[in-house]
């Protein structure tokens, strides 16, 4: 399962483990006290559980505050110490939520999105001789 987001959402993974029998409250009081950030700009918080099997993601929508919940059946999500940033691109989420490692490149750098090329923009020239 996938999940759409806005385009220019941002996304910030919280840097510790915490317990996941958190709910709205306790995680909105991390957001603005731990991350300095405010929830009703829109941006998505990512929180990690202990033994790495359960997330917890909360945003606010425009009318309301939305906290999503995912446990793995196998395996276990990355070590949040592997990551370079603590803001990740709404691709790497998807590969993260998956149960996938994000890598980058270059650290630190965040990856350009995907866009596409313009028409006629590419020269395909037949090799044949």
């Amino acid at each position: 399962m996938s999940l759409k987001f806005k385009p220019h959402i941002r996304v910030f993974v919280f840097s510790e483990t915490i317990d996941l029998r958190a709910g709205f409250d306790k995680l909105t009081y991390l957001v603005q006290e731990k991350l300095k950030f405010k929830l009703i700009d829109g941006d998505l918080f990512v929180f990690f559980g202990k033994n790495r099997r359960k997330v917890k993601m909360i945003c606010y929508d425009g009318t309301g505050v939305v906290l999503i919940n995912k446990r793995l059946e196998r395996g276990q999500f990355m070590n949040l110490s592997d990551l370079d940033e603590s803001e990740i691109t709404t691709e790497e989420l998807d590969q993260l939520l998956r149960g996938g490692v994000v890598r980058r490149p270059q650290f630190g750098r965040m990856p350009k999105p995907l866009t596409a090329l313009p028409v006629g923009s590419l020269n395909i020239t037949n090799a044949t001789t």
